[in-house]
C-alpha cells in the first residue's frame, strides 16, 4: 500500500476543526503529522492563521456589539417573553373604513370580473395564434403535396376526444374542490344570465 506523500489542505482543516471541537483527529492524520515535518509545520500555520481570524472576528463582534446595544436588546427580548402569556389585543377599526370597503367590493360584480377574464383570453390566445402564424415561413409547393399526400386525421375520434375532455374538465371531481367550484362563476352560467 502506497503511502501519500503529503496531507492536503482539507485533510489539515478537518483535523483542525477536530481539535476546536475537542474531539480526536482520525488516527492515519495523526499519525501522519506525527512523522512529517513539513506537513505539521503547514498545520502549525494553519492553526495560527485560524486563531488569527476567530481573534479578530471576536474583536470587531465586541466592537459592533457594545454592552450597551447587547442590554438593550435583552430587555426588549424580556418585554416580548413578558407579552406571550398576555391575552392578545383586538384592534377595531373606525367602522366607516370598514363600510366604504365593503360598499365598494360589493359594487364590482363578479360576472364583470369573468367577463374581463375571458375577454383577456381571448385576446390572448388571438395575438398569440396570430404572432404563430407570422413567425412561421410559407411551405412551398412540394410541402404543400406532401402534406396533401400525407394521411388526413380521424375527425370523429378527435371530436370523441374533446367530447370526453370537455366533460372531464367541466367539474372537479374530487370532493376538496367541490366546494371552492361552488362559488366559482363558470362561463355558461354567466352567458346564461344575459
Amino acid at each position: 500500500m502506497r503511502r501519500a506523500l503529503h496531507l492536503q489542505d482539507d485533510r489539515l482543516f478537518d483535523c483542525y476543526l477536530a481539535q476546536r471541537q475537542g474531539e480526536v483527529a482520525d488516527p492515519p492524520t495523526a499519525e501522519h503529522l506525527a512523522d512529517c515535518d513539513s506537513c505539521a509545520a503547514r498545520y502549525a500555520e494553519l492553526v495560527l492563521f485560524m486563531d488569527g481570524v476567530r481573534a479578530e472576528g471576536d474583536a470587531e463582534a465586541d466592537a459592533a456589539f457594545t454592552p450597551e446595544r447587547l442590554r438593550a436588546q435583552q430587555q426588549q427580548i424580556a418585554r416580548r417573553m413578558e407579552a406571550v402569556g398576555r391575552p392578545a389585543r383586538v384592534l377595531s377599526f373606525p367602522s366607516r373604513v370598514v363600510q366604504s370597503t365593503i360598499r365598494a367590493s360589493t359594487l364590482r360584480s363578479p360576472r364583470w370580473t369573468a367577463a374581463a377574464a375571458a375577454a383577456g383570453l381571448f385576446l390572448g390566445i388571438a395575438l398569440g395564434a396570430t404572432y404563430e402564424w407570422d413567425s412561421h415561413p410559407r411551405p412551398s409547393a412540394p410541402a404543400m403535396t406532401a402534406r396533401a399526400a400525407a394521411p388526413k386525421p380521424d375527425v370523429a375520434a378527435d371530436e370523441d376526444f374533446m367530447s370526453e375532455l370537455e366533460l372531464a374538465l367541466d367539474r372537479p371531481h374530487t370532493r376538496e374542490l367541490a366546494a371552492f367550484d361552488a362559488f366559482t362563476p363558470h362561463f355558461r352560467e354567466i352567458r346564461g344570465t344575459r
